[in-house]
Order: C-alpha cells, then sequence, then structure tokens
C-alpha cells in the first residue's frame, strides 16, 4: 500500500475490475448466443432440414443441442442438421 491508496479505493478498485470481468463474460455470452443462432438458422435453411424431427429453434442453447442425442437418433442413424449444428459449433 502506498501512501496515496487506501483499504477503500483498494476495495473499489477490485470491485470495478470484477464489474469489468464480468461485463466481458456477459459480452462474450451474447456473441456466443448470435454465433450459435446464425449458424442453426443457416443450417435449418438446408434442404435436409426438413426430415429433421428435432425442436431446435434458433434460440436453442447449447446444452439443449447436446441434450437432443437420442431425439432424433435412431440406432445408426444420426440426425444430419442435428450433426451439422455440432459439428460447426465445435461440439
Amino acid at each position: 500500500m502506498t501512501v496515496d491508496t487506501t483499504p477503500r479505493s483498494e476495495k473499489r478498485a477490485a470491485r470495478e475490475r470484477v464489474r469489468a470481468i464480468q461485463r466481458a463474460r456477459a459480452a462474450m455470452a451474447k456473441l456466443d448466443a448470435r454465433r450459435r443462432g446464425a449458424v442453426i438458422r443457416e443450417e435449418l435453411a438446408r434442404p435436409r432440414a426438413k426430415d429433421c424431427r428435432c425442436p431446435i429453434t434458433p434460440d436453442s442453447t447449447l446444452e439443449d443441442l447436446l441434450a437432443l442425442g437420442a431425439e432424433c437418433t435412431a440406432g445408426r442413424w444420426v440426425c444430419p442438421t442435428l450433426d451439422a449444428i455440432r459439428r460447426r459449433l465445435g461440439r
């Protein structure tokens, strides 16, 4: 602690750093959601998406997409739309 800093100013600076980190994380989450929505919209616009029975929407979260594993699969067959979305999102 220097002469110019006080415990109060140090706490304030620490809170500001935490808020900056939270804002950055929220901005990244918003950007990820926007990208995921764009990928889903693009894949649902393809002709093969007409055969898909998955309840996928552009608002679907990554957890929703991962949970759809057994929804649109039968034995060795995997829904090509769901598979394409997952591959493009890196999951």
